[in-house]
């Protein structure tokens, strides 16, 4: 599917292509679903850090099995069935399930999206993770320090506050522009592939 083409296509004909190989497809179905997909999570979670992990691994949920996906439903109705089961199994599992969404039992049993993965993870997100980390470690120096204290040494705001010598507004700040950054550098990679972000990082990551 041609680039120019790639804004006016379906939610389906997307879905198609990807299943074809087709990784620009990949990059617009992304793009075109990330903001919603990061907005339902953070309705569960009430934290940005924790909704766009959350976010990343609901849409990478949806992208491994996107064979599942047979149309009889909307896609937008199936990824959204994924992220809210994704939400709950999560915070169920990290013993944070206190409160009861008007969403949980908005779904009858005959409403059920088909093909919808369980709640339980069952694909390997190996490469998810070493995109990741190649983008992070690509970063400029005050931003990959920044999200290596944060996300692979589990800092707290406070600590970094600490740390960088900042408010702790300045910290959160820091972190929102970081991350969205790095999201934009996810998208790319998924659309372009990694090695070919990578060798123009500095297009993306100026200033």
């Amino acid at each position: 599917m041609s680039i120019r083409s790639l804004s006016a296509a379906t939610d389906e004909e997307l879905v198609a292509a990807i299943r074809e190989g087709d990784r620009l497809a990949l990059g617009e179905l992304y793009n075109r679903y990330y903001k919603k997909v990061f907005n339902k999570c953070f309705s569960f979670t009430k934290k940005q850090e924790e909704a766009f992990d959350l976010a990343q691994e609901a849409l990478m949920k949806a992208f491994d099995n996107i064979h599942s996906f047979k149309g009889e439903s909307s896609f937008s109705t199936w990824l959204y069935t994924i992220t809210h089961r994704h939400c709950l199994a999560t915070l169920k599992k990290n013993g944070r399930f206190q409160f009861h969404s008007l969403e949980a039992n908005s779904y009858r049993d005959d409403d059920q999206p088909d093909g919808t993965p369980a709640a339980e993870e069952t694909s390997d997100r190996a490469e998810q993770e070493l995109i990741m980390y190649s983008l992070i470690n690509a970063l400029p120096d005050k931003e990959r320090h920044l999200l290596k204290l944060k996300y692979l040494q589990g800092e707290s705001v406070e600590s970094l506050q600490t740390q960088l010598n900042i408010s702790g507004s300045a910290v959160k700040m820091r972190l929102k522009r970081s991350r969205e950054k790095l999201n934009m550098l996810y998208a790319l990679a998924l659309t372009y592939g990694l090695e070919q972000v990578l060798g123009r990082i500095e297009l993306f990551t100026a200033g």
